[in-house]
């Protein structure tokens, strides 16, 4: 599902249906507490300027790097700033506010080690554009309090997404490899929503100021003229294509564009365009000592194109060679990426889905009722399981073969999934016994759908070894409103396991729901 500014929603219709979306995929996670309390001091403003000095004040290691980014080339003023109180006084508050915010969120979002996923690569990237930004800003006079946090947490839903949903972002970055395109595209198609708007939900949740979560939320929109923070929006693109550029993410079609948009849309000279892109590698190498990441070597990026044009010279290869292997090259390229994508496929179904019925198997049941218990409890809405086995599968076995068995199986798999929503996550328990978990379901709809799907099943025949088969179930159903305490997977399961139970006890082929309390 992609929004864009030519729909007929505003921005805060555009961020509520999102939020619905995302919240059936995943949990946003929460900010380190040194975030709030600086949010929450800046929002009284009686008190703000001494008490988020104080904050500061608290962590010596924050102190000495907030002290360094003020006396910074980058958010440097002329003279010496030599207390915290002093950058306030200098720089503002909400400048300070998001400086301090910077190094608390970069040490405080973290990913685990992956081959596939560099977290160093990605600060380092994050932060080249943030400076990359806070340059054009000035250059441009477009200057913003926000310019350098919004560049810098443009990407953050790259974390998330990599953090909650490591299978399907796995597919996302092949996908993108095998289309050789950007990747929200990719995400939108994918998974509903792009890492852009992603990271824009999580930073309002956290409480951070619309003039930060927006501009991050829209910064992939095809057109951000539309919205307020178009001017910001634009400068967030151009820093990270420069970072692209120094970081090898990007080539000489990238530059050209550059120039192109700070010449034709902002009016800055050819000259100034390549002294400030120049200026980048040197002062990103000052900020990332800041943040604790080895800047390692960055040299201007003219230098690195003279290099790149004096080992091209070197070789001895014609054009049309070159291009051949190139077309070579990418064409097996395509193949593998191909051929990955195919085999990922396989690995998940095998992962999580069962052989038999293709339905989902225990193991991701698990997964899902936890992750939905907790979004349950977090947003105070409804949550339904419902339990279910096959009445007297065993004589079925026993009578028929166990090959009879297995297709009265498939069949209630196929009957099931036909009666649920696509919203439902249906599971093959183990042996004949099937889970549904439905979100957003309360006890009535739990009723309901539970007995929509035993009369369904009542009346459906099924055809085994030329003989046909009428088959019942018995129904337990568990209901959790959300409210009050957390409830966790085993309270919930115990429940529907004695409504099973009771279903059993009262002649089979019905149901039983109970709703926990």
């Amino acid at each position: 599902m992609e929004f864009t500014a030519h729909e007929n929603l505003s921005a805060n219709d555009t961020l509520k249906s999102m939020e619905q979306i995302v919240q059936l995929r995943l949990e946003l996670p929460t900010p380190p507490n040194v975030v709030f309390r600086l949010l929450e001091v800046v929002r009284d403003d009686e008190h703000s300027f001494r008490e988020i000095g104080a904050i500061i004040s608290k962590d010596p290691s924050l102190t000495a790097r907030m002290m360094k980014a003020a006396n910074s080339s980058v958010f440097g003023f002329p003279g010496k700033i030599r207390s915290i109180d002093s950058a306030l006084t200098v720089l503002g508050i909400n400048l300070i506010r998001n400086i301090a915010l910077s190094f608390v969120i970069v040490e405080g979002i973290t990913c685990p080690p992956a081959r596939w996923f560099d977290i160093t690569y990605f600060w380092k990237r994050a932060i080249t554009s943030a400076v990359a930004a806070e340059m054009i800003a000035s250059l441009t006079g477009l200057h913003s309090d926000d310019t350098f946090l919004c560049s810098l947490l443009q990407d953050i839903g790259v974390l998330v997404m990599y953090q909650q949903m490591e299978d399907d972002y796995k597919q996302v970055l092949l996908m993108k490899a095998f289309a050789g395109s950007q990747s929200f595209p990719v995400e939108r198609e994918l998974i509903g929503f792009d890492h852009g708007q992603l990271g824009g939900l999580m930073l309002k949740q956290w409480g951070l100021p619309e003039s930060v979560y927006l501009p991050v939320f829209h910064h992939h929109d095809r057109s951000p003229g539309a919205f307020p923070d178009a001017a910001l929006i634009g400068i967030l693109r151009v820093g990270d294509m420069l970072s692209a550029l120094y970081h090898g993410a990007a080539g000489s079609r990238t530059l050209e564009l550059v120039f192109d948009i700070l010449e034709s849309s902002y009016g800055l000279e050819r000259e100034a365009i390549k002294q400030m892109i120049d200026l980048l590698a040197a002062r990103t190498m000052e900020i990332l000592n800041f943040f604790d990441i080895d800047p390692g070597e960055m040299k201007p990026l003219s230098q690195l194109l003279q290099e790149a044009n004096a080992e091209l010279g070197k070789r001895a290869m014609s054009y049309e060679c070159l291009v051949g292997q190139l077309r070579q090259s990418r064409e097996e390229s395509t193949r593998f990426i191909a051929k990955l994508l195919e085999a990922n496929n396989e690995l998940r179904n095998l992962a999580y889905r069962d052989e038999l019925t293709g339905l989902y198997n225990h193991r991701y049941f698990l997964q899902q009722i936890d992750k939905e218990l907790e979004r349950s409890s977090r947003y105070g809405s409804p949550l339904s399981l419902m339990f279910f086995d096959i009445d007297f599968f065993k004589d079925i076995n026993d009578s028929h073969g166990r090959l009879a068995g297995d297709a009265v199986l498939r069949s209630i798999a196929s009957q099931v999934t036909t009666c649920m929503r696509g919203c439902d996550v249906v599971a093959r328990y183990g042996g004949d016994e099937f889970a549904v978990i439905m979100p957003e379901t309360d006890r009535g709809g739990l009723e309901s759908l539970c007995e929509r799907l035993r009369g369904h099943i009542e009346r459906t025949q099924i055809s085994v070894n030329g003989k046909t088969l009428g088959i019942t179930v018995s129904i337990g159903g568990a209901c959790f409103d959300g409210q009050g305490q957390k409830v966790t997977r085993f309270a919930m399961l115990n429940v529907a396991d004695q409504a099973i139970y009771q279903s059993k006890k009262s002649g089979r082929n019905t149901i039983t729901v109970r709703t926990i309390v």
